[in-house]
């Protein structure tokens, strides 16, 4: 029965390390997809970007148009209704 018991243990532990391979694999596999999503957003602003006939100058006032847009509006003074 002790033999078993070790038997298991042994066979328990082999699949843990096996486990933590395939883990470490797709972890791996999942910081590669980010990476190319984040290559291919950055390729499709760049494209976007390109295709805008407009001065550097002109992109910076919309950028900054934009951001303004994004911003949340300043609080209420306080007052409540």
């Amino acid at each position: 029965m002790r033999e078993t018991r070790e038997n298991k243990i042994e066979r328990l532990k082999t699949e843990l390390v096996k486990a933590k391979e395939k883990s470490s694999e797709w972890q791996a596999r999942v910081r590669d997809i980010e990476r190319q999503i984040t290559e291919q957003e950055n390729l499709a602003i760049l494209q976007t970007v390109r295709s805008v006939a407009a001065s550097p100058e002109e992109l910076r006032d919309l950028l900054e148009l934009i951001r303004s847009a994004k911003e949340p509006p300043a609080a209420n003074s306080g007052k409540e209704n």
